[in-house]
């Protein structure tokens, strides 16, 4: 396993996903949802998900992520923003199924709340381009520990109310 090129082909996704975050610390924020609710009268992803954090998310994923390209390339300008996109597009998802499921903002979900964005990233990118089996593995294996490491940053940092 080439493990410059796996870690590049992670890095957008895990970029836009922790970055989404800082929109914690804008005063103004508008929920995606516009805090509506579904028929189940559960809001559609909650408070957390907004037009900032999804901003933030795919402008970071998308230019920081790609950054690690400069000294060695493996995927495109273009490969990075489809990762970055697809990823908070991903963690959108996760929201949704979590209210869906009763889960309050902030509770915590293994696994979805770990691979949601990086499996959603992974699956649109690879109907384009070529994934290792290698590389889907062992980024299970290691995103949630990452995630929860990342999470606990977070937290202290107080960009998060809870340390998952």
């Amino acid at each position: 396993m080439d493990l410059v090129a796996f870690f590049i082909l992670i890095w957008p996704p895990y970029v836009a996903n922790g970055s989404a975050v800082f929109s914690s610390r804008l005063k103004t924020r508008h929920p995606l949802d516009f805090g509506k609710t579904l028929w189940d009268g559960r809001r559609i992803f909650g408070d957390g998900k907004t037009y900032e954090g999804l901003a933030i998310g795919i402008t970071a994923g998308s230019t920081i992520g790609y950054l690690p390209n400069l000294l060695s390339p493996h995927i495109t300008p273009l490969d990075a923003f489809v990762l970055s996109t697809t990823a908070v597009l991903g963690d959108l998802l996760g929201a949704f199924i979590k209210r869906r499921l009763c889960m309050p903002r902030g509770y915590p979900a293994f696994p979805l709340d770990q691979l949601d964005f990086l499996l959603t990233a992974f699956l649109i990118y690879s109907l384009y381009a070529e994934i290792p089996p290698i590389y889907i593995l062992a980024a299970v294996i290691i995103t949630p520990l990452i995630h929860r490491a990342t999470n606990y940053a977070a937290y202290v940092l107080k960009l998060k109310r809870e340390p998952w």
